[in-house]
C-alpha cells in the first residue's frame, strides 16, 4: 500500500487556530416567519329578520242565478229558476 503524503505544517497550524463559522440559514428558512397569535375580532351580532307569515288564501265563491220564463203555448207560462254556486281556488 502506498503511503499518504503529509500536508505542510503551515496549513495544519493555521487550520488549528481558525474557528469554525456558523452556518448561514437558507433562503427558505428566512422566508418563513413564526406567526404570532393574533386576537380574532368577535363577529358582529346578526339581526334576526322576522319571517313573513303567508296569508291564508280565501277561496272565491261565484254564484250564478238564472231565471227562465217560457211561454210554450198561449196562456201557459213556465218559470225555471237555477242557482249555481261554484268555488274557485
Amino acid at each position: 500500500m502506498a503511503k499518504r503524503k503529509k500536508g505542510s505544517k503551515a496549513q495544519k497550524r493555521k487550520a488549528a487556530t481558525v474557528r469554525g463559522k456558523a452556518r448561514k440559514p437558507s433562503k427558505a428558512a428566512k422566508a418563513t416567519k413564526p406567526t404570532a397569535a393574533k386576537a380574532k375580532p368577535k363577529p358582529a351580532p346578526v339581526k334576526k329578520v322576522a319571517r313573513k307569515v303567508k296569508q291564508p288564501v280565501t277561496p272565491v265563491i261565484e254564484t250564478a242565478a238564472v231565471e227562465m220564463i217560457e211561454q210554450p203555448a198561449p196562456d201557459v207560462i213556465t218559470v225555471t229558476e237555477v242557482e249555481e254556486t261554484r268555488q274557485v281556488s
